[in-house]
């Protein structure tokens, strides 16, 4: 027989202190689930009649307590049936038959962030601040104020049993579109991308016309050939059941269906009929959602139920010939059985502003196209930034092959190494961001091949190389055209700002040019390190992290530029800042 350890003698104490609760079962130790638990009793609330009067709850902590999680469920006898906010799909049954799996959440939603109502660590306090926060998410749900018009919208809980993921693109615009379209179900495309991932890419109504249509960027639409196809129905409110449940089983899903109006017989049937092909096909519910608690609409977003392989051919209910009648009753017999659960799957917006709101940048930048001229250590760092802060249009232009000295300071890796630095970038970074969009030319710029910077909005060169500063002089069109670079080890970042139509050498000032080559002039042979063999093999010294903190800073710079909009030209020069002790305390402007 297993023993608690003394940890969980000492928190489960504490139950003894609340009045409002009652204990109806000891520390016990689960077989099926793997936990400890013991049984409460809620003994008095605000209002004595509602449904969390006498109501039981499991107490369960892991078996490594006080370490591990401790949750709350309400019993299956006596607990609680309903799903409300801030709790779990409380419609499952746990296996050992005594809890329901409606965990409630006892949670700050700041606390990750801001280590607000930290859950204690102490082993005689840990369980007592799960018992208060029970009691304080009960006293809100009977007050019907779990929620209030303040807090940010949150899904019902959907248990899901299939490991694939939909990914769709919904925003305020794609929810006009919507409205536009006033079609209630079709067919949708879908696009494979490895890691079990399906990308949504076009809806279309019963007769085939378009109604919302996801443009992803080149990670996506770099495979064309792998489509699938799927159906789709849209509602005009969150499908859910016992006030806050997703359905779990195909008779909850059809009830909840026919309460906005949708019938199983009449219109999901004729639906499930176009994709009888022997494989396997998502179904995708919709629904509109709010950006906070009951506000306004902001955009749909997708449930998706991957279907079992429908009867089709000879797999028909005895006694039937081929055909719709024997499939659907077979498939309601034994594939879709009303008792039968929902396999749902993963489902996640991917819209930019969706993925991208912990950094983004402001939109004048986003919406600006840019070239960068030399994919380098500087130059993949920074267009690795701009793609990861929302930046969607980029050409990387350079002519170098990645070799594996490259690697200790360049953000790509040696699968890279032998090909153009160019080309694996666009791949790295479209599968940073699936929204971006990169061009790559795998040729150095010249100024035979300058018309390539034509249709880009901003010009980044991270050569470090004189010739290019004559080279970006001859281009005649309005241009925002910026110069990175570093000098001998690092120790100085180089950065120029150019806006207008005359971009020449002239903007170099004298001072920028004095200091660039007095830090030329250090260049001492004996100091440089070498690879490999022979007399062409001499590299230039720095370290990483100061590619990367040379970089960050020339980003910053050059998006505040950007909003700003005051400057046509800016020259600057930081040099590392070293404190008393000796240790690096940034860059200083000098």
């Amino acid at each position: 027989m297993k023993n608690p350890n003394k940890y969980l003698l000492e928190g489960r104490r504490c139950v003894d202190e609340f009045q409002q609760i009652e204990l109806l079962t000891d520390l016990k130790w689960d077989e099926v689930e793997c936990v400890w638990y013991f049984s409460v009793k809620i003994c008095e609330t605000n209002e004595a009649k509602s449904d969390f009067f006498n109501s039981i709850w499991y107490v369960t902590m892991e078996d490594v307590f006080p370490e591990g999680k401790i949750k709350i469920f309400p019993a299956v006898q006596g607990g609680i049936s309903n799903t409300y906010y801030h709790q779990s799909n409380n419609g499952i049954i746990a296996k050992n038959g005594l809890w329901r799996k409606g965990d409630v959440c006892l949670r700050d939603p700041l606390e990750d962030i801001a280590d607000i109502n930290r859950e204690p660590t102490n082993p005689e306090n840990r369980i007592c601040w799960n018992i208060e926060r029970l009691l304080e998410w009960i006293s809100k749900a009977e007050k019907n104020s779990l929620v209030t018009s303040k807090d940010w919208f949150e899904l019902p809980d959907v248990k899901k049993t299939n490991a694939l993921t939909i990914v769709f693109d919904e925003d305020e615009i794609s929810c006009m579109q919507w409205e536009d379209a006033g079609a209630k179900s079709g067919i949708v495309k879908l696009r494979f991308k490895g890691n079990k991932q399906y990308f949504v890419e076009t809806f279309f109504d019963l007769k085939g016309n378009i109604c919302v249509e996801n443009a992803w960027g080149g990670y996506v639409d770099s495979q064309k050939e792998d489509l699938i196809t799927g159906i789709w129905i849209l509602l005009d409110k969150i499908p859910v059941i016992n006030m806050w449940q997703a359905p779990n089983t195909i008779s909850e899903l059809k009830n909840v269906l026919k309460k906005s109006g949708i019938l199983w017989e009449k219109d999901i049937v004729p639906l499930l009929n176009k994709i009888r092909d022997g494989k396997r096909h998502p179904f995708l519910i919709g629904f509109p959602i709010p950006e906070k608690f009951y506000g306004d609409t902001r955009n749909y977003h997708w449930w998706s139920w991957i279907l079992p392989v429908l009867s089709h051919h000879n797999k028909v209910y005895k006694g039937f010939r081929p055909g719709k009648k024997g499939w659907n009753l077979r498939d309601s017999r034994f594939l879709l059985k009303d008792n039968n659960q929902v396999e749902w799957s993963y489902s996640e917006n991917w819209n930019q502003k969706q993925i991208l709101n912990r950094g983004m940048f402001e939109k004048k930048v986003t919406q600006k196209r840019y070239a960068i001229v030399g994919a380098g250590a500087i130059g993949a760092v920074i267009a690795e930034l701009l793609v990861r802060s929302g930046v969607w249009k980029l050409m990387i232009v350079d002519g170098d092959i990645l070799s594996v000295g490259n690697l200790s300071r360049h953000t790509l890796t040696i699968k890279d190494t032998g090909h153009c630095k160019a080309i694996a970038l666009k791949t790295h970074l479209e599968s940073v961001n699936s929204h971006v969009r990169v061009d790559a030319v795998c040729e150095y710029l010249s100024y035979n091949n300058l018309e390539i910077l034509n249709q880009y909005d901003v010009i980044i060169d991270c050569t470090a190389k004189d010739r290019m500063i004559d080279i970006l002089s001859q281009i005649n069109m309005e241009k925002i055209i910026v110069s990175v670079s570093v000098g001998f080890k690092a120790e100085k970042l180089y950065f120029v700002y150019y806006k207008g139509k005359e971009f020449g050498e002239n903007v170099f000032n004298q001072h920028m040019l004095e200091m660039i080559y007095r830090d030329k002039k250090r260049i001492d042979i004996e100091e440089l390190p070498w690879e490999g063999i022979g007399c062409w093999n001499p590299v230039f010294p720095a370290l990483g992290y100061d590619m990367y903190i040379a970089a960050s800073v020339a980003v910053q710079l050059l998006t505040k530029l950007i909003v700003d909009d005051s400057k046509s030209v800016y020259t600057c020069v930081f040099g590392k800042k070293y404190g008393m002790d000796g240790l690096f305390s940034g860059y200083e402007r000098i």
